[in-house]
């Protein structure tokens, strides 16, 4: 997944939270900066949490937790983060391939989140790259809250629908999305 492919959410938030507001449903943003960075990857069974608040804490720690996963090469246990109707458009093993064949321009680089803003069921995480990669600046990540959890609200899921994990290989690097071609 290259860096851009999780770039893009601020758009999404911006067009959920107008839709929220023009829908009269009340949206209460909350805010708050932290520094952390990503903790120590963990197991696959670990990945699938049980239900958590609705908060910008619990939106921050869910995404600590996917990007140390997909950081650490366990995209698998990452593919669980996604919201289930996703998951169920992408199978695990296509998400897998993709990822394994199209590392990330950040692989192996820590992802320190800066901020967390929640609107209603929407959270964007905004995160720097450490090392090398923290003169790239920040970028932003859309996540979601629903069934009691905060789940990755993918930038780009069309990456993923060309028939074959090998045609969606292709697709991802002529997009750009891969460190290497």
């Amino acid at each position: 997944m290259k860096h851009g492919l999780i770039r893009g959410a601020l758009i999404t938030a911006a067009v959920i939270a107008s839709a929220a507001c023009s829908s009269g449903s009340p949206a209460t943003p909350s805010s708050t900066t932290t520094t952390a960075t990503t903790p120590a990857p963990v197991s696959p069974k670990a990945a699938a949490s049980p239900a958590q608040p609705g908060t910008a804490a619990a939106a921050k720690a869910a995404a600590a937790r996917f990007f140390g996963l997909y950081n650490a090469g366990q995209y698998a246990a990452a593919w669980t983060l996604l919201p289930p109707a996703t998951r169920h458009a992408i199978p695990q093993a296509t998400w897998v391939a993709v990822h394994g064949a199209c590392p990330s321009g950040a692989a192996g680089l820590a992802f320190r989140i800066t901020d967390v803003t929640v609107t209603g069921s929407m959270a964007v995480v905004t995160y720097q790259l450490s090392g090398a990669g923290a003169a790239l600046g920040s970028a932003e990540q859309a996540f979601t809250y629903s069934g009691g959890q905060w789940w990755l609200a993918l930038d780009d899921p069309a990456i993923y629908r060309h028939g074959s994990a090998k045609a969606d290989i292709a697709a991802a690097k002529a997009s750009g999305n891969c460190a290497t071609g």
